[in-house]
């Protein structure tokens, strides 16, 4: 029995697939809005697979945005591999996006300004997800999470019709501290903030049938439970939730579509791989060069909101308003006596 163990044992081999080393191919990370602070080009190149090093830096490119029929804007590198514009783009009119490197010459498709999204109609509504947790003995149990969804119904016309949202969330909390002798001590005001990190938020035609417009479009999601989030004690003083919304156009949508499916793979035959999801920049100099990345320009506005959740039943309240100033807010932080001027 001993030698028959021995003997398996000494046969099995560990399989290491040969993959090939395909590293050194450029990667433009792009997007551009009618918002200086958030206009970024990053050029990076590819790893091999096994590589653990993080993707290299490009510096030295020559960067700029064509305005088609017009003027050129150039773009300067702020630190290695990363360029930013000093002025933003014309609504209604068509750029591509020109990088110079290494006696190379790169190219975008032409993509039209998108005007400056809006929202015609907000509203929350009552929803229940199952998630799941592993257990004490690493099990995946199934629970139900209640709370409600904000939704938003937005215009879709020729010049508008594709959408991406990513969300801000801001949980207010308060705590008043017990008396043990004398007056009672100051209360304390805290807040955390959230994010979101996973697919991307997306809307447009293809997923709705009528024209006019993109109708109950689901953008964050809030627990009516919060008190897994809070310090023992401490009570919830509601949301505050930044929704920033963009004015994509179709290629935009259809590229983070595919991002999304690609994320979302659960390792089925049919699943999209990385190499599959081209972007629409391409080598004029050498056609058979392959770039990665994707020319991304956007209109941007962002929307806040309070919400308050008292619970899920028809006699418990819901609070909830639109916020029209717009102070900065850091991500956590506390504050004794008095709540922060843009608390709420």
């Amino acid at each position: 029995m001993l030698f028959s163990l021995i003997l398996f044992a000494s046969c099995e081999e560990y399989y290491t697939p040969k993959i090939d080393v395909i590293k050194g191919q450029l990667v433009v990370e792009a997007m551009i809005t009618n918002d200086l602070a958030q206009n970024l080009v990053r050029l990076t190149r590819t790893t091999s697979f096994y590589d653990k090093l993080p993707a290299e830096a490009v510096p030295g490119a020559e960067v700029s945005l064509l305005e088609i029929g017009g003027k050129v804007i150039k773009a300067t590198e702020s630190n290695t591999g990363n360029f930013f514009f000093n002025s933003i783009p014309t609504a209604g009119k068509n750029y591509k996006l020109l990088i110079k490197l290494n006696n190379e010459s790169y190219e975008s498709e032409i993509v039209t300004m998108p005007p400056i999204p809006s929202i015609t109609s907000f509203y929350t509504g009552h929803v229940e997800k199952k998630e799941y947790r592993t257990d004490g003995y690493g099990v995946p149990v199934p629970y139900t999470i209640v709370g409600s969804e904000i939704y938003i119904d937005a215009p879709s016309t020729a010049e508008i019709s594709n959408y991406r949202f990513s969300t801000r969330r801001i949980l207010e909390w308060f705590y008043n501290p017990p008396a043990i002798a004398g007056p009672p001590p100051p209360s304390h005001f805290g807040w955390m903030s959230y994010y979101d990190y996973g697919l991307f938020n997306i809307a447009g035609q293809k997923q709705f049938s009528q024209n006019s417009k993109i109708e109950k479009h689901p953008v964050v999601f809030l627990p009516y439970d919060t008190r897994d989030q809070l310090k023992p004690d401490s009570i919830a003083n509601g949301w505050i939730v930044y929704v920033d919304e963009y004015g994509t156009s179709k290629g935009s949508y259809e590229f983070h579509e595919k991002l999304n499916n690609q994320f979302a793979a659960t390792g089925s035959l049919f699943d999209p791989i990385q190499t599959q999801i081209y972007g629409n920049i391409t080598c004029v100099s050498d056609p058979s060069k392959t770039v990665f990345g994707f020319f991304d320009l956007n209109s941007y506005k962002q929307e806040r909101f309070y919400i308050y959740l008292s619970g899920p039943n028809a006699n418990n309240s819901v609070v909830f308003r639109q916020i029209f100033k717009y102070p900065y807010i850091p991500d956590n932080g506390e504050t004794v006596g008095f709540p922060p001027d843009w608390w709420e």
